[in-house]
């Protein structure tokens, strides 16, 4: 924990009112931190309005019935580039929301002080909780400030001063205050201390009517210096006393507070009086006892100088994405029960603003940082908005969207096996480009293009090329318009049966009788244009390594001269640690031809780095750079984590444990698929964001990608959260053409090259349950070890329940989804051919329940029965983890799988979509299930994010009368006490928290009211509670205590005629006010079923909560709830003129049962449109509201057309959710004729038709899958010495000897056709054999040597194609070998 070092020196003796030192205990400090802290993160409040000025330092006051904030204000991009500090001032009346109002310190043409001028009231009332007036001395309002003459950020140039101004206007207008014209402490003073003798920095005045240090003002201010005894240069506090305010005197104690580490802040302090004692906010900055760089926290004194320092948690530190950098500079204010922590937030692109956090829940700020500024020497013009696209030839249908953007949208869903859309799409994209610069070169980037992409840009065709999940970059200097329009041009195709990529549609496979998801049709990752300099680092050129002692880094760099002349240059790579300072500098003087490329291999030793690992991720960064005349024109940076790992299967010591930098670390994984309802593999950056934050939350330390290649920002995620990563290649393709080898090796390598910095990174997922041949295997890992040295020592090659050539084939065990016996999964995971379990998991359907009791291995599958299966795994692992190094769980987010039909993700038929492997803790629309908080129970501290949550709130009619039960809660706190009832009644009895893999449970209870409540307690603090509503049971006597007593916020506005009132996804409702809203049908929403015959238009887009909602007494209106993306839609006829539209939303899933520390911060962000302009910009109902709170908004519109529009056409992250409407107009004459249902639809009814299986004559007619043709060997004809015999349930033609075997088959369509070989090769080594298709008039369309892989003694499937389209006919096809003894064949499919 963090140490106080004090200094108090001759101060003592020179102060005669203080005898003796007086500590304050850590027990009165947290009496303290549980006053001040803030942990609700409102946002900024006060922000630049554009990148060329930084904010900073808040003091907040009060003048009158309104609040004041003072800031200062930087006028420059870098520290180097501004003219310094000036002083502004902003208005408030309710201390979030801020006007600015002007300057009270501006620069000065002339004076000490005319560049720096950054002010500070003093004399403000610091009794907590009080008036937080400005006290007046001499009829006159002071100020201390920063001033200097030197320009640039603070004392970057020059020396500051503490100088001082005064007022005798009001504190609370824009005007300029008057100076003296002298500072009142500088270091040039002659009572100047060591401390404070390089600068001078912010200062703060309160008056002490005791005159406790003996005089009446004190000033706290800090300062740097150098520490004349240990060297340490640091920022310290001291103090100056003043009777006067004009003359000031050092306090001879000083520093009064400090941490002695060398670099380390400590600084602006605001002193307040609470209780019996003087609390010190501060901030301190680069503390090695911190992860972060900045932060707030405080100490305590009982005279003003003896401060002890609180030892606990920081009350800010980085946490968002505009504090990532630093979140520090503090001045808190208590108002009406409510801290408000004002704080200086800068980003990493050191956008600098005042943000705000509260003590308790205040919403959301709708301030903003503006758009991060460009970084680096490169430029970056995104072209990812307005792309006019089309499926196939069908321009007249054309739409505008922007990337990333996938077609197939919804397709998949419609209970198929081969629903996913197949065909081409187009893209237009038209962009203008400012005039050339010389001495650059411009490249498009493409991150992910599906699956094959064809390109043009201004009618240059670059060719078409299979990218699929990885990125393309081509070279477009020379076709681009400059000074003009340019038209970029994409085909996107992803055509079914595609044979020649590693990553193919399931639905087009019968291979395995299963598949591995869809595939996008699209522009589904962003495009750039990037502007580099001729000579530049090759794209993923930069590839750096350490060695296994973590004493040497390896950097190898690619470069290449795009330009027409020879270039001579300096190359540079300079490795910083986190705080920038300079680790190594590496320099090669070179000289490349036009067009040559070069790789650079440089090396430099490191003395104890920071190591990375899951508890510190520590990144290190480097900078690669090309220098040109003195001048750096080409630069890149890579973040890089220090590390080293061992696997067993490369030690071979017994020890069956994986290791990080020499410690062992149990590997608690989860495998995701990146796949969203509605947008499939289109992730935008921020539902990347809000999926790493699911995982996290849930306490996962390790991801493995399921089962192809994910968007490359989440590894940046994971390097920075310190999440163990395996990514992973392919899943069980091959295909044995040369076509297919070819693109295998072509786009594995840039995979290895996309991917192998990352820190994240230790283990490469060649191929899930892999179909490759040994031999190609082989030759694959070869590829990885060749572009990944920390591959032949350190990282491990895998295959995963099933293949060879890799350095290790993990096991997948199922016990109890799969068969085998769940309760000795411990000692099968701690056997030496497992040790590490790549897959378990179980099937669920979402709000099925059955009652708790012992484990069934084939009972039904309920989400209670995945639940404990999960526990008894999650259990026995850990009885083993001192033997085995982990296992992943199968899956996070059910995702589509076509092949299969599997429509079962939910309990309700209106739920039925898919087909979905429904193994996900959360559902395809992100809705957690109960097992989902049994994770966050076993693997989340409850000291940073405690929670609470009863099981289940799916299942509201589990009870039909009072009755004994089995009560179940999942909870990480301590402690956990249950009540029968919504106050502290009807006591259930306590639990508490037992090892890894338990929960609380009370068992045999009796239940009789409608109402459980579940209270968590962390180190004896209640700090979390949930609350569930039960049906068919008496009212519990504290029910009442849930309701909203005096809420309006349904009642219409007053004069206005409300012309509609909907209740979204529910029935016609009559509200507490006597208003009627009509029920929700087809005649006013639409969603994305509606564009399928056939299915309901209802399907999978509507929910209900049976939690209670805060801030209403109509929970009925707000519980039901339409969700969806793009589709979702609502339009309601109305005569044209101006409209009052309010808009209704709860957040159903996200913080349920959450404490003070629970962030779903960005889980759902959303647009609403209304007549198709954007009215609300990324809405977060939990950042505004919380989990289960009424969230209103009203927007007014005007309409034309006779028609009124309300839709969400951007969905960053999550569903967007919509659980009421109302249109009001102030026209009384308006009147909209109700219109009849447009059936006899019933939402009520529709929740309670449930099945637990849907059974296959309740499926839609499968005319979309492709069919499959088995031909038997036996059937077949055949020569040479065989036999035919049965061999495992299989019967098969055996061969010794020369043979072959001949199969005549009917195809009835021109197209590819996939042949697939079901053989069996007991050699231990391949046979190659010849195959021949021979067309029905004796042509041989195809000739090709294949290889089957020694098979011991199994059945193995292997795939190749026709090799080009043939037309529907008879055709041969000839397998045969001079000796295929030991060869034998089951049968031929062809599709």
């Amino acid at each position: 924990m963090k140490r106080l070092f004090l200094i108090i020196t001759a101060a003592i003796a020179c102060w005669s009112g203080i005898s003796a030192q007086r500590h304050v205990s850590q027990e009165r400090m947290a009496d303290v931190y549980r006053e001040a802290r803030t942990p609700y993160k409102y946002g900024l409040v006060v922000a630049p309005t554009d990148n060329n000025h930084k904010i900073d330092c808040p003091t907040v006051f009060r003048e009158g019935e309104k609040w004041y904030m003072t800031y200062v204000v930087y006028n420059g991009r870098s520290g180097q580039d501004g003219r310094g500090y000036e002083t502004w001032i902003a208005e408030s009346d309710n201390l979030l929301e801020w006007k600015t109002l002007g300057r009270i310190l501006a620069y000065s043409d002339t004076g000490w002080d005319r560049n720096q001028r950054g002010g500070f009231p003093g004399l403000i009332d610091m009794e907590w909780g009080g008036s937080y007036n400005i006290n007046r001395y001499k009829g006159k309002c002071w100020m201390t400030y920063i001033g200097g003459e030197g320009t640039g950020y603070e004392a970057v140039n020059a020396p500051l001063a503490v100088g001082l101004a005064w007022t005798k206007g009001s504190p609370a207008t824009a005007h300029e205050w008057n100076t003296f014209d002298r500072p009142i402490l500088s270091i040039n003073d002659k009572d100047v201390q060591w401390w404070e003798a390089l600068t001078e920095y912010k200062s703060t005045v309160y008056e002490d009517p005791h005159k406790t240090l003996g005089s009446r003002f004190i000033m706290y201010y800090n300062a740097g210096g150098v520490n004349p005894e240990t060297g340490m240069k640091g920022e310290r506090i001291g103090i100056a006393l003043s009777d006067n305010m004009t003359k000031w005197r050092r306090y001879a104690g000083n520093p009064v507070f400090t941490h002695e580490a060398q670099g380390t802040i400590t600084g602006d302090a605001q002193i307040v009086k609470m209780g019996d004692v003087y609390v010190m906010f501060y901030f301190s900055a680069f503390n090695p006892l911190r992860p972060y760089k900045a932060f707030n926290t405080f100490a305590c004194s009982y005279d003003l100088v003896t401060w002890d320092d609180w030892e606990g948690d920081d009350l800010i530190y980085p946490t968002k994405q505009f504090d990532e950098l630093f979140a520090h500079k503090s001045y808190l204010v208590k108002h009406d029960g409510v801290v408000y922590h004002f704080y200086c937030a800068v980003n990493n692109a050191d956008q600098r603003g005042i943000a705000v956090a509260t003590s308790k829940p205040m919403g959301r700020s709708a301030v903003r940082f503006p758009e991060r500024p460009a970084t680096g020497r490169r430029g970056h013009i995104s072209l990812n908005k307005g792309w006019t696209t089309w499926l196939n030839d069908d321009k007249d249908s054309a739409k505008t969207v922007d990337v990333p953007h996938n077609w197939d949208d919804y397709y998949g869903y419609r209970q198929l096996t081969h629903g996913n859309l197949h065909g081409n799409a187009g893209y237009v994209k038209e962009f203008d480009m400012a005039g050339r610069v010389d001495g650059k070169r411009y490249f498009i980037n493409f991150e992910g293009v599906g699956t094959y992409a064809g390109i043009k840009l201004n009618g240059h065709d670059f060719g078409r090329h299979p990218s699929g999940r990885t990125s393309l970059t081509f070279d477009v200097t020379d076709y681009l318009n400059f000074d003009g329009k340019n038209t970029l041009e994409v085909i996107a195709e992803h055509p079914e049966m595609i044979a020649d990529m590693p990553w193919v549609c399931g639905g087009c496979s019968s291979e395995w009788g299963f598949s591995e998801g869809s595939q996008p049709l699209g522009i589904f990752r962003p495009v750039e244009v990037e502007i580099t300099d001729e000579v530049r680092v090759e794209p993923f050129g930069v590839h750096i390594w350490n060695n296994a002692a973590c004493d040497s880094v390896f950097i190898e760099t690619e470069l290449k001269n795009y330009g027409s002349k020879s270039a001579e240059f300096d190359f540079i790579s300079k490795f910083s640690n986190a705080d920038g300072r300079q680790i190594f500098r590496l320099t090669d003087k070179m000289t490349l031809a036009p067009g040559e490329s070069k790789v650079v291999k440089q090396a430099s030793a490191i003395e104890n780095p920071n190591l990375w690992s899951p508890d510190s991720p520590y990144l290190y960064k480097l900078a690669t750079m090309v220098k040109r005349n003195g001048k750096t024109t080409e630069e890149v940076t890579t973040p890089y984590g220090i590390r080293s790992f061992s696997w067993p299967v490369k030690r071979n010591d017994g020890d069956g444990r994986f290791f990080i930098n020499g410690k062992p670390v149990f590997i608690n994984g989860v495998c995701e698929y990146e796949h969203q309802f509605g947008a499939s593999h289109a992730f935008s950056d921020e539902q990347i964001e809000a999926r790493v934050k699911q995982i996290k939350n849930a306490g996962f330390n390790s991801v493995r990608d399921a089962h192809q290649p994910h968007n490359l920002r989440y590894q940046e995620y994971w390097d920075k959260e310190g999440i163990l990563f395996w990514p992973q290649f392919s899943a069980h393709i091959w295909y044995d053409t040369p076509e297919f080898r070819e693109n295998f090796k072509k786009l594995l390598r840039q995979w290895v090259k996309e991917r192998r910095n990352s820190p994240s990174v230790v283990m490469w997922g060649l191929q899930n349950e892999s179909t490759l041949p040994r031999d190609f295997a082989q030759e694959c890992a070869d590829i990885i070890r060749e572009m990944d040295p920390m591959a032949r020592d350190m990282r491990v090659i895998t295959t995963c329940n099933g293949g060879e050539g890799t350095d290790w084939n993990v096991i997948q065990n199922w016990s109890g989804t799969y068969g085998g016996d769940v309760f000795k999964y411990n000692e099968e995971l701690a056997r030496p051919n497992q040790l590490l379990n790549g897959e378990y998991g179980a099937w669920r359907t979402l709000g099925f329940h059955t009652e708790p009791g012992a484990f069934e291995p084939n009972g039904p599958w309920s989400e209670e029965r995945m639940t404990q299966l999960m526990e008894t795994k999650i259990r026995l692992a850990e009885q083993a983890r001192d033997s085995v190094s982990g296992h992943y769980q199968w899956i996070f987010s059910s995702h589509d799988n076509p092949g299969r039909r599997q429509p079962d993700e939910a309990y309700r038929k209106i739920d039925k979509v898919g087909p979905f492997n429904y193994k996900g803790l959360v559902s395809p629309w992100e809705e957690p299930a109960d097992v989902y908080y049994m994770y966050k129970a076993n693997y989340v501290d409850a000291a940073t994010d405690p929670f609470v949550y009863i099981a289940s709130h799916t299942w509201p009619d589990r009870f039909k009368s009072p009755r004994k039960a089995t009560i179940d809660v999942y909870s990480n706190c301590d402690s956990v006490l249950l009540y029968n009832d919504a106050l502290d009644a009807n006591y259930l009895g306590a639990r508490s928290k037992g090892g890894i893999g338990t929960h609380h449970r009370w068992e045999n209870v009796d239940v009789r009211c409608n109402v459980l409540r579940a209270v968590g307690y962390h180190n004896g603090e209640k700090v979390a509670e949930d609350v569930i509503v039960l049906d068919n049971l008496e009212v519990a006597p504290g029910f009442a205590s849930l309701r909203s007593p005096g809420s309006t916020a349904l009642k219409g506005a007053e004069g206005y005629n409300y012309v509609y009132r909907i209740n979204c996804g529910g029935d016609g409702y009559t509200d507490e006010f006597g208003q009627n809203w009509l029920a929700d049908d087809t005649i006013y929403s639409r969603s994305w079923a509606q564009d399928f015959k056939g299915l309901s238009p209802y399907l999978a887009s509507q929910r209900v909560t049976y939690d209670p909602i805060a801030g209403t007494n109509d929970w009925e209106l707000l519980q039901s709830f339409r969700f969806g993306r793009h589709k979702l839609s609502y339009k309601l006829p109305l005569p044209d003129g101006r409209y009052r539209v309010e808009l209704y939303f709860i957040e159903p899933w996200h913080g349920t049962g959450g404490g003070e520390g629970t962030d779903c911060d960005g889980l759902r962000i959303f647009d609403v449109a209304v007549n198709d302009s954007t009215v609300i910009d990324d809405l977060d109902i939990w950042a505004e509201a919380g989990h289960d709170r009424l969230l209103k908004k009203v927007v007014d519109c005007n309409v034309k057309g006779g028609k009124l529009t309300i839709d969400f056409p951007e969905v960053k992250a999550g569903q967007a959710v919509l659980s009421a409407i109302a249109v009001a107009t102030l026209d009384q004459t308006v009147n909209v004729p109700v219109t009849l249902q447009a059936s006899d639809w019933s939402w009520k009814a529709a929740d309670k038709d449930v099945i637990e299986k849907m059974p296959a004559e309740m499926l839609p007619k499968d005319e979309n899958a492709r069919a499959a043709v088995t031909y038997e060997a036996e059937d077949a004809k055949c020569e040479g010495k065989y036999q035919v015999k049965e061999f495992k349930k299989q019967n098969g033609v055996f061969f010794s000897g020369k043979g072959s075997i001949e199969w005549t088959i009917s195809t009835g369509l021109a197209q590819v056709y996939a042949l697939r070989f079901k053989f069996m090769n007991t050699n231990k080594q391949p046979v190659a054999v010849n195959l021949k298709l021979i067309a029905p008039n004796g042509a041989v369309l195809k000739d090709d040597t294949i290889n089957l892989p020694d098979t011991p003694e199994k059945w193995r499937m292997l795939s190749t194609t026709t090799g080009g389209y043939i037309n529907a006919g008879t055709y041969k096809v000839i397998v045969s070998a001079p000796n295929l003894s030991g060869v034998a064949f089951d049968s031929l499919e062809i599709q």
